[in-house]
């Protein structure tokens, strides 16, 4: 769901894409030139159109910034992921952010935004557009939820499962009775961080860094399902606490700076590369 593989298309002397590049870089997105999930296009929004000719399922998110920066359109995949990446985009160049879907327009949330902020999977996706359709209708949707969740505008939570719409659950096993009912089934990912720190490090630089990285791909959890670290912290009072604080269970490992390799090995998707953060906390994020 996530998408953080982002391709900059401009002339090399664009210096506003020369900023975005760095920036993006600096958050932890990964830079690319091939396989990418996501374009951002310096060039006038018809010529953009023209370049892609073809848009399709497989097409990655396009976001299109205007030559002077003063606006960024996602034009493709809005719902899923581009209004997040061109928002934040618009942050770093000061520019107005247009979007033009019926949700944004509607002033609510999409579907596949709420699960995003949520860190949640979305099990029955085929449901979408009919909840959609009465999510612009009523302008809200109720959610039954046995986790913690950010609710934003366009959802609210209710106690009653029989009156949710979205219903949210760690509990897999019962997925089967609710898949064919009107009801969109959600459960949460696993969020994974990888981090290092040095050993004057305050505890709250270690904290505000995973508040910090989670904010970098618009995540609000509050829970870290596993925190990764290196081994020669076990015992370490400051990161047990923070473990508490996010309700994690810390894995130890060999490496002095846990990163990459340590996500691959518990099978967790890299979404977020190495990245230093407060007081030189080195942090990367991964979700399974």
């Amino acid at each position: 769901m996530y998408v953080s593989r982002i391709k900059i298309i401009a002339e090399s002397s664009n210096e506003l894409a020369k900023k975005v590049r760095n920036s993006l870089d600096e958050l932890g997105y990964f830079i690319v030139d091939t396989h990418e999930e996501v374009q951002v296009y310096f060039y006038p929004i018809e010529e953009i159109i023209y370049s892609v000719k073809k848009f399709s399922t497989k097409t990655p998110v396009i976001i299109g910034v205007t030559d002077d920066g003063s606006y960024v359109i996602p034009l493709f995949k809005e719902k899923c992921g581009g209004s997040f990446i061109a928002g934040m985009i618009a942050d770093l160049l000061g520019s107005q952010l247009i979007l033009t879907s019926r949700t944004s327009q509607q002033g609510v949330y999409s579907i596949q935004e709420f699960a995003w902020i949520n860190g949640l999977e979305i099990i029955n996706r085929e449901k979408i557009d009919e909840l959609e359709k009465k999510l612009l209708n009523s302008g809200k949707l109720k959610v039954y939820s046995n986790i913690d969740i950010h609710t934003v505008e366009g959802y609210e939570l209710t106690r009653k499962e029989e009156d949710a719409d979205i219903v949210i659950k760690t509990d897999t096993e019962e997925e089967d009775k609710e898949i064919n009912s009107k009801k969109i089934i959600m459960k949460p990912l696993s969020l994974v961080i990888a981090l290092s720190y040095s050993k004057d490090t305050p505890k709250e630089a270690i904290y505000y860094s995973i508040i910090s990285t989670l904010k970098s791909i618009n995540i609000l959890r509050n829970t870290v399902n596993f925190i990764i670290t290196s081994e020669s912290k076990n015992g370490d009072k400051k990161i047990q606490d923070i473990a508490k604080s996010f309700n994690s269970t810390v894995i130890y490992v060999k490496e002095k700076q846990p990163c990459e390799p340590s996500l691959d090995f518990v099978n967790a998707r890299v979404i977020l590369k190495k990245t230093r953060r407060a007081y030189g906390v080195l942090t990367c994020l991964g979700v399974k």
